[in-house]
């Protein structure tokens, strides 16, 4: 489990109707990773993670397990 800040570069949407993020740790557990939202998450994580990127901000991240390609984010915040 990951709870914290990360670094957020690219977002969109599978072919099923998830959300997919490019995250980056921000105390450096890992580098530049794909995760996927929960199904019922879809559109807020979508919403939150074009908002940082399109004010440069980074995201507050709970994640099942990061070290597993594509994992679920369970939680997902934009910060100040």
């Amino acid at each position: 489990m990951f709870d914290g800040n990360c670094l957020i570069r690219r977002a969109g949407v599978t072919s099923d109707g998830k959300a997919f993020v490019d995250l980056s740790s921000e105390d450096g557990t890992w580098d530049w990773n794909w995760f996927i939202s929960a199904p019922e998450q879809t559109r807020e994580v979508l919403a939150v993670a074009l908002a940082a990127i399109t004010s440069n901000k980074k995201v507050f991240c709970h994640i099942d397990d990061p070290a597993v390609g594509w994992s679920v984010v369970t939680g997902f915040g934009i910060l100040k």
